[in-house]
């Protein structure tokens, strides 16, 4: 059986074409509200937005300084980023290029997301992924890997296989996250063309994540990354546990739907595993995780009985955890 992203997807790009002309314009029109709310906050009340600003002025300078020292330092530091800041600098003002960089790929990530199931309730509950504080914060903070995201969505999704491709690994040159994604999904492929069983595919994908996590600072020396530095002196950080647990949780209530289920969302629980494996490793597991988590969350859609009310009644209550937590601080903790 061969294996692409576009298996684990809930309906095939057939299926998504028939989809009703009003149904196509209330998710457009609920994508473009998505994103416009978000464009439209506060370009200055927000956690990095000042870097942002830096991006939208200074990108080509940043590149070229890069490039200096060498075109493999370039391509380790996000080039394609850069030079989409780089681009829409002749014709925009910074502050109009960071609300674009806002509005375009959270327009696009909802748009995609709402369109995979027509049926009621799952409709609703994409609607909430969407309000989900990991998700969100990449339109509102992590401006960065929400383009990311969108692009990596965008190919994930394509019907076509070139496409598919070219937008993922486009995707890797605007967050270095989108690397490690690839790097697992070409693992996934590989396991199941050599028939490993769920159990093994798990030890690969552990022991995959454990390498990556011990030996995080080191490569990104090597490749001259800008995270280098950071990551070389932080690699015992201060995990609460608390995310490991819940996703080892999650993880298992996906194992109990059975090989099927396991084998077609096959990179979505080998998604799971490689947060696991590098949660005590690497501190930004997290945000590595997060490049995957929208499919994560699309797959256990598909879970069914207990499972399925067990896996959204865990999101719905963690998200509503994490906004409580933060609710006394500005803008729900994303603010300055």
């Amino acid at each position: 059986m061969r294996y692409t992203p576009s298996q684990s997807l809930m309906f095939d790009q057939g299926k998504i074409d028939r989809l009703s002309l009003s149904y196509r314009i209330l998710t457009l029109m609920l994508a473009l509200s998505y994103g416009g709310i978000l464009a439209s906050l506060p370009l200055d009340a927000f956690l990095d937005r000042a870097n942002y600003l830096i991006y939208a002025t200074d990108s080509w300078l940043i590149l070229c300084g890069y490039w200096s020292q060498s075109p493999l330092v370039a391509l380790a530091n996000e080039p394609i980023w850069l030079l989409i800041n780089s681009f829409l600098a002749n014709f925009l003002s910074a502050e109009d290029i960071v609300r674009i960089i806002i509005f375009v790929p959270a327009t696009v990530v909802a748009w995609i997301v709402l369109l995979q199931s027509p049926k009621h309730f799952n409709f609703i509950w994409m609607l909430l992924f969407l309000l989900y504080p990991a998700v969100v914060k990449n339109h509102i903070i992590h401006l960065r890997q929400g383009v990311a995201i969108a692009v990596f969505l965008m190919g994930w999704f394509s019907g076509s296989t070139p496409l598919r491709w070219f937008l993922m690994g486009s995707a890797s040159f605007i967050h270095s996250s989108i690397f490690f994604m690839l790097a697992l999904l070409g693992l996934t492929k590989i396991a199941l063309k050599l028939h490993l069983g769920p159990d093994l595919r798990t030890l690969l994908m552990a022991a995959m994540g454990i390498i990556i996590g011990l030996g995080f600072g080191w490569l990104g020396a090597i490749v001259g990354a800008r995270q280098a530095y950071y990551y070389e002196f932080t690699m015992a950080p201060n995990a609460s546990g608390l995310g490991f647990i819940f996703w080892a949780f999650m993880f298992v209530v996906m194992c109990l739907q059975g090989r099927t289920y396991m084998r077609r969302y096959a990179f979505e629980m080998a998604a799971v595993i490689f947060y696991l494996a590098t949660y005590f490793f690497v501190e930004v597991a997290a945000r590595i995780f997060e490049s995957a988590l929208l499919l994560v969350l699309l797959a256990g859609l598909q879970l069914t009985g207990w499972r399925r009310t067990a896996f959204i009644s865990l999101i719905i209550i963690s998200a509503l955890i994490q906004y409580i937590r933060q609710f006394d601080q500005p803008w729900l903790g994303y603010g300055l």
